[in-house]
């Protein structure tokens, strides 16, 4: 008998063993002694997908890999020497996927003799993708514990600390080191820190206190997980905390508004409830169960026209729909209570409204019965006093109890503009009174009439302003004396006079100006703040087109950086629109080389003149001098408008600044005379006279093809204005446009040694770089991010800081020849920072201090320069920006860098 026959003589006597054969998970198979398959368990074909009749006749090609069948041929001589082997080998499953398992090979001997050889393999790839996830995973949590603001640690069963973020300073004051090796328990408030440590507590969240490095604790919420050994148990904790100081007292003063609420609920003198969509109370005080005579049982469910007297049920369902659509609604009704008494009720009902869904409706009834009934007494006695309110000239009118106007003289309706009849019975301070001067609103609590008609006190106010029906607004001098009625307050009334005059015109004229500063307040914070985030937006664009991407990623990369440059003109259009409105637009005149500003905006706009295939020239009158005295940053923007306007509208031929110059009798009368020619669109004959006007542009479509504020030449205009020249314009439609301004100068003789001092940074030099080095001060994650990056990109390896303090220590203990200073970081701001270091530091290792901000008027400019700083970059930071910085305030012998 050979010995397959043998082999296969064992399988059939080995019935004992048939039942673990065929029904152990992992696949078992037999092969004879030449690696032919012979037997096989259901497990083989779900783990492989292959059927016995398959395994026997497949080539052995078909199921491994040629590496896989290498070693599975040395596995099967291995056994076959008696040995048992095992091997990790990868397989084809049926569906072509490419898999792998762990295979033992174990020889089957008969009288000594191996005739065949049982493998058992067990699939393990998803095992092995789940451990190389586990190893990515491992490898981001290692960036992630690194990076994150909340404190992640990894301690001991016992609590010894074996890890420690570095978020630990910001949160705690500690430096990891510190407490490294040492035991969490030590640092947390007694009886907070579970002992023995319980991780079924803290892996569902718990709160502690833990002590800051200045002694006070700080409230976290501790996260934690076990982390297990090789042997399964668990040998570590890693848990996760924040900071939720903030958090813990936003709950108690929850807490306590609602401890607040429910009191002013209950106690309130009013009958307070609220109710369902379908207009059912869902909760009541005690005043309304009183007033209505129905225990609280019994009118929870019920809805509140079961209430109303039958005349005002429909009323009453009228309101309700409104106030359901978001609609307030104050009303007088009449409610019928359980002994059958109607008393005369007035209503305010207010939506309740959830994350912007409305949800119920909550309602105030107050009993107005004794009220209506004294009203009526003071109408009847009213109509005797008719005839002398109507012939007094000052305006004069009452209020009850509520401030609802119970009468008014003609004098009175006839400045407010209204009819009497259309005031009477209406609230007076919504409709007259509800705003101050500069338009704010005036709430009714601080309104000296409402507080006459709380407390009783007669009260003259000098200067006031009412309203009238038409939305305007007029000057009065008025006089409230309560009604007083047995030592009760019934009411007001009020005399007033119109004082206008004078008065007004001043009033006017301040509160002008203080609304004008403050939108100049306004505009310079929304400037700093969204240069902010435009910093991150302008400078990973970028970066990222600096990466290697896919054409579609290019494309959508670029269309970013466009939107945000054209976000950043938009912004910088607006503050400089708002500085010419309010006349703070300051002009500063110095020498400049016409030339080189020339150079400088054909430079600027070359990128994009190419892209379009246009060609940007420029020409200058040989008789212009060198140098000329003027503003040149406003003239630089006032060419920089007109020649990205000619870009704009212009898709073929070209773009030609031309500068002639008409010379006076002296120096300082000559004028300069800029033309800005292009071949584009051409303006309509009857649209030239819009191009000049605010937030103006010709048409709706040309808006939405080419964008834009319509600012650019409002702003070029008032720039030329108050420099004291003018602007003009000459187009035809489809045949191009001529835009010219001409501004004083004063043509100078610049020294040749200021010459050489004022452009001594625009050598160029070759070579390799020499080592800068350089400090980035700078709070903002993102921005320190961006100028790292930029830096890296030019071949430079900064050191970073995130405020004041921490460049002083920095600067004190290394030299560097750059530092850019952010001005606004916590701790100690970019100025303090500066002034301290040409303080502290010695004159010859006091490094260059440039300002990043994202303020970007004039005057901050001024600022850092007198505090010491030498330059000024505005966010968002530009590559370009960064580069000019490092080339004008490096070493001497630092190479040009290569452009963009």
């Amino acid at each position: 008998m050979n010995k397959t026959e043998t082999l296969k003589r064992i399988i059939s006597e080995g019935s004992s063993h048939q039942s673990l054969f065929f029904n152990h998970p992992d696949a078992i198979y037999v092969m004879d002694i030449h690696g032919n398959y012979i037997d096989a368990n259901p497990s083989v074909e779900r783990i492989s997908g292959h059927t016995l009749e398959d395994l026997i006749r497949m080539n052995r090609e078909h199921l491994c890999p040629p590496d896989s069948e290498k070693s599975r041929q040395q596995c099967i001589d291995e056994v076959l020497a008696g040995r048992s082997v095992s091997n990790s080998l990868k397989f084809y499953h049926r569906d072509g996927s490419l898999r792998q398992a762990d295979i033992t090979y174990v020889p089957i001997t008969a009288e000594g003799e191996v005739v065949g050889i049982y493998g058992i393999a067990k699939d393990v790839t998803e095992i092995i993708e789940v451990e190389r996830k586990l190893h990515e995973t491992q490898e981001k949590y290692q960036i992630l514990a690194e990076h994150a603001q909340d404190l992640i640690t990894k301690c001991s069963l016992d609590g010894e600390l074996l890890y420690v973020s570095p978020s630990v300073y910001p949160l705690l004051g500690y430096r990891p080191e510190e407490v490294t090796g040492k035991s969490f328990k030590d640092y947390c408030y007694p009886g907070d820190y579970p002992d023995p440590l319980d991780v079924s507590v803290i892996g569902n969240g718990c709160t502690m206190r833990v002590m800051h490095k200045k002694g006070h604790y700080i409230w976290m919420e501790t996260l934690a997980k076990p982390v297990s050994g090789r042997e399964g148990e668990d040998t570590q904790v890693v848990s996760i905390s924040r900071d939720i100081t903030q958090h813990k007292d936003a709950d108690r003063r929850l807490r306590e508004s609602r401890q607040r609420y429910k009191s002013l609920f209950e106690h309130t003198p009013a009958a307070v409830y609220s109710l369902d969509l379908e207009g059912r109370y869902s909760s009541v005080n005690r005043n309304l169960v009183q007033l209505l005579n129905i225990p609280r049982s019994e009118l929870i469910g019920r809805s509140f026209l079961n209430n109303l007297d039958k005349s005002e049920v429909q009323n009453g369902k009228t309101y309700f729909e409104q106030v359901k659509q978001g609609k307030p609604q104050h009303y007088e009704t009449c409610v019928v209570n359980a002994r059958g008494r109607k008393i005369d009720v007035s209503i305010m009902n207010v939506p309740i409204i959830v994350d912007q869904e409305l949800v119920g409706v909550y309602g105030i009834l107050s009993d107005i019965t004794e009220r209506k009934d004294y009203t009526e007494r003071i109408q009847e006695l009213s109509k005797q006093h008719t005839l002398i309110l109507n012939s007094v000239t000052e305006g004069i009118y009452g209020l009850d109890a509520d401030g609802i106007t119970m009468f008014m003289n003609p004098a009175a309706a006839s400045m407010f503009g209204y009819e009497v009849k259309e005031l009477v019975g209406k609230s007076s301070h919504p409709i007259m009174h509800h705003s101050r001067a500069d338009g704010s609103y005036f709430p009714v609590e601080e309104c000296p009439i409402h507080m006459t008609v709380m407390d009783g006190q007669r009260r003259l106010i000098k200067e006031d302003v009412f309203w009238r029906k038409d939305g305007s607004s007029f000057l009065v001098e008025y006089q409230v004396t309560p009604i007083i009625d047995q030592g009760q307050i019934q009411g007001a009334v009020v005399v007033f006079n119109d004082v206008t005059g004078e008065r007004e015109i001043v009033r006017a004229k301040e509160t002008a100006e203080l609304a004008a500063q403050a939108k100049s307040e306004f505009l310079s914070m929304v400037s700093h703040e969204i240069r902010t985030p435009m910093n991150g937006i302008v400078g990973m664009t970028e970066l990222l087109i600096g990466t290697d991407l896919s054409e579609e990623q290019r494309e959508y990369a670029q269309i970013i950086q466009e939107s945000g440059d054209a976000l950043l003109n938009i912004l910088n259009d607006i503050l400089d629109f708002s500085k010419l409105e309010s006349g703070k637009m300051a002009l500063a005149y110095k020498p400049f080389s016409l030339r080189k500003m020339l150079e400088q905006v054909a430079e600027l706009f070359k990128s994009r003149a190419d892209e379009k295939q246009l060609k940007i020239r420029y020409r200058l009158n040989p008789s212009i001098p060198e140098f000329m005295v003027g503003d040149a940053m406003r003239i630089r923007q006032i060419l920089v408008n007109l020649v990205s306007n000619a870009l704009k509208f212009t898709d073929q031929g070209s773009i030609d600044v031309t500068v002639d110059i008409i010379k006076g009798r002296r120096p300082e009368s000559s004028v300069l005379d800029f033309a800005v020619k292009d071949t584009g669109i051409g303006i309509p004959a009857d649209k030239l006279d819009q191009l000049f006007q605010s937030f103006s542009q010709l048409h709706p479509v040309i808006n939405r093809k080419y964008g834009g504020t319509g600012l650019g030449l409002v702003i070029s205009k008032r720039l030329v204005e108050i420099m004291g020249g003018s602007i003009s314009v000459e187009s035809e439609e489809a045949e191009g446009s001529t835009f010219r301004f001409a501004v004083p100068a004063t043509s100078v003789d610049v020294p040749q040694e200021e010459v050489a001092r004022q452009f001594s940074h625009d050598r160029t030099r070759q070579g390799d770089k020499i080592p800068i080095s350089i400090l980035v001060a700078e709070d903002h994650p993102v921005n320190r991010k961006i100028l790292t990056e930029y830096l890296e990109k030019l071949g430079y390896t900064p050191d970073v800081c995130t405020n004041g303090v921490e460049a002083i220590e920095a600067i004190s203990q290394k030299t560097y020849n750059i530092v850019l200073m952010d001005i606004q970081m916590p701790v100690m701001d970019g100025l303090k920072a500066t002034d301290l270091v040409h303080r502290l530091i010695p004159q010859d290792r006091i490094p260059t201090i440039i300002a990043v901000t994202g303020n970007s008027k004039r005057e901050d400019k001024e600022a850092c320069l007198e505090i010491g700083m030498r330059d000024f970059i505005s966010k968002p930071v530009m590559l370009s920006e960064l580069k000019r910085v490092l080339q004008q305030w490096g070493p001497a012998d630092q190479p040009q860098l290569a452009p963009n």
